[in-house]
């Protein structure tokens, strides 16, 4: 094939000629082109001709010219059903064009104007995509026009927008009612912070939603699920299946876990607690008996505690097994064996503390907390007071129960839109804070 720079709407709709002893006759139409996914700047496979009222498939190899004029095959085109289409088959013009993509640099949903093709080496490929207003009028045939006024106007989005293919992502279905499936290698989707991906989901339709967070491993789902709304929340944990739902929930933090099944009705916050792993359903449980107004509401049952006399050694190792599982690290809790709170020790000072030093003997003993009954209030009250990045929450037993931290009181006092643009404390905050007294 002779080398190719065009954008699917100029070679959609154009003649298609088959080439024979040395003549050219017209068959048809350009249909569609054919793209293989698989590879990270999809080869064109093939072209979809229209020819006397059907549409028949002809492979890439049997392309021999393609551009803004026409295209020429050696070979009439088959039957599509007669021929090899691959499995990983993308349609240019009727599946991606008008359709929505991941912007996975630009974190964000776009709209599909138009699409670039090149030829790289002897393939022709898919290399970007065209969100501009430049696509668009190119789509209604003002291409000139569209150039002339493009080359006078200087207000940004006007210019044509072309993103790479491998920095955006299709939103689509294999079949009417199958999950969205968000195409994007796991590298790629690390790329993209939560807040970043819940604003991706929030650009969707309801349904679209829940298929693209059902379509998200649970971690991810989870991680962005926490950044969303409570509305958006509850919008999508109605569209999935208990399964799904609880794979999910399973994974956020139990505070949040449980501020979202508080707000679902109790037959289903039932079943999706009983789908739940034991361990994860019993702190959710907990948490769900408490006033959302109060310190037992707004606590997480994540956090790190160490029994009496270990060294701070042993107490790094300890560290080490359990703090995956740690909403905030930067304190650690001494408890008994009754969970009575009898120390509180500070990362910075257990880094800089020798050895084989005792953690009692550097453990504020002293420890300031608040009741499982106080208000939210007071909580906010107590944090701000003593500068702390978490208070511990106890009963009337001195027996800890959980911890509310600094993002937690946020969630609770600064209105949504405001807080959701700050970070969440124990996933991003690296400032070190001095040990609770």
């Amino acid at each position: 094939m002779e080398p190719v720079e065009a954008f699917v709407s100029e070679l959609c709709g154009r003649p298609v000629e088959l080439s024979a002893g040395g003549t050219r006759t017209r068959i048809g139409r350009v249909e569609d082109i054919a793209v293989d996914t698989a590879e990270a700047y999809p080869p064109v496979v093939g072209v979809y001709v229209r020819s006397r009222g059907k549409v028949r498939y002809a492979p890439a190899s049997e392309i021999t010219l393609m551009d803004g004029r026409m295209t020429v095959l050696t070979a009439e085109p088959k039957d599509p059903a007669d021929s090899a289409i691959s499995a990983n088959e993308l349609l240019l013009n009727k599946e991606l064009l008008d359709k929505q993509i991941v912007d996975v640099d630009g974190r964000k949903v776009v709209r599909v104007n138009d699409a670039r093709l090149a030829t790289t080496g002897e393939t022709l490929r898919l290399i970007a995509v065209d969100i501009g207003i430049s696509g668009l009028l190119r789509r209604l045939g003002l291409r000139g026009l569209g150039q002339a006024w493009l080359r006078r106007v200087t207000k940004p989005g006007l210019r044509p927008a072309l993103i790479s293919w491998d920095a955006v992502q299709p939103l689509h279905r294999d079949a009417a009612g199958d999950a969205i499936r968000l195409q994007v290698p796991r590298e790629l989707i690390n790329r993209i912070h939560p807040s970043d991906l819940a604003s991706i989901i929030e650009e969707l339709n309801a349904s679209d939603q829940a298929s693209l967070v059902g379509s998200l491993d649970e971690e991810t789902a989870a991680d962005a699920f926490e950044q969303l709304d409570s509305d958006t929340q509850l919008s999508i944990l109605e569209d999935l299946s208990p399964d799904r739902a609880a794979d999910i929930i399973e994974n956020m933090s139990p505070d949040d876990a449980a501020d979202i099944l508080g707000e679902v009705e109790p037959e289903k916050q039932e079943q999706i607690l009983r789908l739940m792993e034991p361990e994860e359903a019993k702190d959710v449980r907990e948490l769900l008996t408490h006033d959302e107004e109060t310190a037992g509401g707004l606590m997480t049952t994540e956090y790190l505690s160490i029994p009496p006399g270990l060294t701070v050694a042993q107490t790094f190792d300890h560290i080490r097994l359990a703090a995956e599982d740690a909403e905030l690290i930067y304190y650690l809790y001494v408890l008994e064996p009754d969970e009575k709170i009898v120390g509180v020790v500070a990362l910075k000072d257990l880094i800089t503390a020798r050895l084989d030093a005792p953690v009692d003997a550097i453990a504020v003993d002293d420890v300031v907390h608040v009741p499982l009954e106080a208000s939210k209030e007071e909580v906010a009250t107590t944090i701000a007071r003593y500068d702390f990045l978490a208070v511990p929450v106890v009963d009337e037993h001195g027996r800890m129960h959980g911890i509310v931290t600094v993002d937690d009181v946020i969630d609770v006092l600064l209105p949504e839109k405001l807080r959701r643009m700050l970070s969440r404390v124990g996933k991003s905050r690296s400032k070190s804070q001095k040990a609770p007294r």
